[in-house]
Formats: C-alpha cells, sequence, structure tokens
C-alpha cells in the first residue's frame, strides 16, 4: 500500500511538471510574463513533489489548479479581453435569466425522480430531498472525487431515518440514468449533425461504462445469494457480517430495478428532468451576438460536453472545464457558418455567463441549506458513515 501511494504521489508530480513544461511552450510562443509566473509555481511544486517535500492535499491542489489553468488558457490566451468584457455588457440578461429559470425547473424534475429512486425504501417529501440534492450539488462544486454525494446521502438519511448507504445506491442509480442519457444525447448530435471521431469513441467507451453498470446492477439484485455466498467462504464470519449488513442497506436502495412500473416512472422523470438543460443552453445561447444563429445542435452537444469535462478534476465548479466546453461546442456547431469578427471573444464571454447561469440556482441554494441545516464543516467527510451498517 505504501508502495503505491508513493507512485501516485510521484505521478502526480511528474503531471504538475508537466504543466509547468506546457506553460514555458506557451510562453515561447506569446511571451506573456504570466506564464514565466506559472512555470515557476508548477516547476517549483512539480519538483517538492518528486523529493517528496509537498503533502498529498498541497499536490492535489496544485494539480487540479493547473488542469484549470491548462484549460483557461485554450479560452482566453489569444482573445482580446477588453472584447470579452464588450460581449458580456451587450449580452440580453433577460435571456440569461430565462436561462436560469430553467435550471430550477431541472431541479424540481430531478427532485421528483429522486423521490420515485426512494420509494421502495419508503416515502421521502418533497423539500426535504430537494434540500439533500441541492446541498450535495453544491458539495461537488467544491469537494474532490464528487465527494457531495456522500453529503447528499448523508443528509437525507440524517432527516429521513433511511438507510444512508441504501439512499447512497440510489444515488448510484440516478448517475447511470445521467450518463446513458448524455450519451443518447451525444449519440443523437453525431447521427444527426456533428460528425466528430472523438465524440464517437467517447460515446462508445461511455455507453459500454454505462450499460455495463447497469447490467451488472440486475445480475447482482437478481442473484444477491451468489454474493452473500462467496463472503461467507471467503470472509471471517464478524467480518462477513458487516459487509452483509452493507450489502443490505445498498440493495434496499436498488429496490426500484425490481419494479418496473416504477422504473417506467424513474424514466419519465428522467426525460423531463434532462430536457430543461439543453432549453437553458439554448435562451443563454440567444443572449449573446456570434454573428449567426446558434445552430439547433449546439445546446445539445453543449450537454455532454459539460457533464463529460466535468469528470475531469480541476478547480472548485469546474472552472476552465466548462469554458473549454462550452468553446469545444460552438467551435463545431459554427464551423462553416459564417461569423463575427469578435466570435472568439463572445464565446469566451458566453463561458462566463453560461457557467453562472447553470451554477448559481443550485450552488447558492446548496450553500443555504447546508448552513439552514446546521451542519458542520467535520459532517462533510459523512462519507465514511456510509462504509458501515447504518445504526438503528
Amino acid at each position: 500500500m505504501a508502495r503505491l501511494k508513493n507512485y501516485t504521489h510521484v505521478i502526480r508530480s511528474l503531471i504538475i511538471l508537466g504543466i509547468a513544461v506546457f506553460f514555458g511552450y506557451r510562453y515561447s510562443q506569446l511571451g506573456h510574463p504570466v506564464y514565466l509566473a506559472y512555470i515557476i509555481l508548477f516547476g517549483g511544486l512539480g519538483t517538492l513533489g518528486l523529493v517528496n517535500q509537498l503533502p498529498s492535499r498541497w499536490q492535489n491542489l496544485a494539480l487540479n489548479l493547473g488542469i484549470s489553468l491548462f484549460f483557461l488558457d485554450f479560452v482566453f490566451a489569444e482573445i482580446n479581453l477588453a472584447d470579452v468584457w464588450q460581449a458580456m455588457a451587450s449580452a440580453n440578461y433577460w435571456l440569461l435569466l430565462l436561462s436560469m429559470a430553467m435550471v430550477v425547473a431541472h431541479i424540481y424534475f430531478r427532485t421528483v425522480r429522486w423521490q420515485w429512486l426512494l420509494k421502495p425504501m419508503g416515502h421521502v417529501a418533497f423539500w426535504p430531498a430537494c434540500r439533500a440534492l441541492v446541498i450535495g450539488i453544491a458539495g461537488n462544486t467544491v469537494l474532490p472525487a464528487r465527494a457531495g454525494e456522500f453529503l447528499r446521502a448523508y443528509v437525507l438519511g440524517r432527516s429521513t431515518g433511511l438507510s444512508k448507504t441504501g439512499v447512497f445506491a440510489t444515488l448510484v442509480v440516478e448517475r447511470i440514468f445521467d450518463g446513458l442519457t448524455v450519451l443518447l444525447v451525444l449519440l443523437a448530435v453525431i447521427v444527426l449533425g456533428v460528425h466528430n471521431e472523438r465524440l464517437q469513441l467517447i460515446g462508445i467507451l461511455g455507453a459500454i461504462f454505462y450499460v455495463g453498470v447497469m447490467v451488472g446492477l440486475i445480475v447482482f439484485m437478481a442473484k444477491r445469494h451468489w454474493a452473500d455466498a462467496l463472503i461467507h467462504k471467503f470472509l471471517p464470519s464478524g467480518l462477513a457480517q458487516k459487509v452483509l449488513g452493507l450489502l443490505d442497506g445498498f440493495s434496499s436502495g436498488l429496490a426500484v430495478l425490481k419494479n418496473p412500473a416504477q422504473l417506467a416512472m424513474v424514466t419519465l422523470w428522467n426525460i423531463l428532468t434532462w430536457t430543461f438543460i439543453p432549453i437553458s443552453f439554448w435562451f443563454a445561447l440567444l443572449a449573446f451576438d456570434f454573428g449567426s444563429p446558434a445552430p439547433w445542435q449546439a445546446p445539445l452537444l453543449m450537454l455532454p460536453a459539460m457533464a463529460l469535462g466535468l469528470t475531469v478534476p480541476a478547480a472548485p465548479g469546474g472552472v476552465g472545464l466548462v469554458q473549454a466546453a462550452i468553446k469545444l461546442t460552438l467551435d463545431l456547431t459554427f464551423a462553416g457558418l459564417p461569423v463575427a469578427a469578435n466570435f472568439q471573444e463572445s464565446v469566451a464571454a458566453a463561458g462566463i455567463l453560461i457557467h453562472f447561469t447553470q451554477f448559481a440556482p443550485e450552488v447558492i441554494p446548496g450553500i443555504f441549506f447546508f448552513m439552514v441545516e446546521g451542519l458542520s464543516t467535520s459532517e462533510v467527510g459523512a462519507g465514511r458513515s456510509l462504509t458501515q451498517p447504518d445504526n438503528p
């Protein structure tokens, strides 16, 4: 275990040094002094990591910051920042407010979908589910490895008395629905208009992963006794009982997979949940002048581009990744169309404001409810409680 930890530490240090080399290359191209600061910062931190003088916590922070700066450079390095601010100032903020309203509708439908996933465990009222949902989303913007999901399960389990492990299992099913929906949208965009080999490869690999996980969960629920037999055979009695307790809680959250009627309702609410995000993107894109009307593929492609981009570790809130996903989307969908002279500046402005319209309706209420629930910073790490059977 110690050897694996040291190996991971070295790999992270080499990546940080790679970021310093990248900024050295950019300095040779553009000559901007800010790249010198980046070279010194990431070169120094990478070197300290290699000689084991940089704690893992600071190493992760440096890596996340470097990744965000890498993608921000992709969007902002070679454009006129004054024109970016001008594009932001001239945007239609009424349309951006309408875009935010669509995100609020998304939160409503997402909460109802979660209620249906939770039904086999018991009735959960709308507001406790909604509060836990936005707290978890806010947690995901600032915590590593999407730890907000653990926080979300903890909050709902604490307020309702449901098994926290079971609640977390419903989030696994929810993520599969989300992933399959995003991939179906990506497939539709590829088939109907945006042909890109990289997008096709991402779609194929993602489909294999999510379909494989869903099949695995269904097999687990249908043949649970296989897992129980293996646990009794290979684990000591005391440890086996603890593991079986965890599996009992986890299985309770997967019970919806055995009920076709409830699964159909989850599917219906899932469709409504994800319909409103492309609509939100559409209103946001209408707020900017790109020189041509935004193609219909743009808001659809933006959904998988942003969802897949946010799986990459980076600064809190996906800073840099969101802007890069939006730029990639608009560069692909506007290809071949007449565009304004300040197109790239408008794209950068859209990246900033669309980021805000998508995150503010979720993160601001999440922070508010975090405080209303009386949660402490120590409870942010409450995911540890999901590794133990729930107390009665």
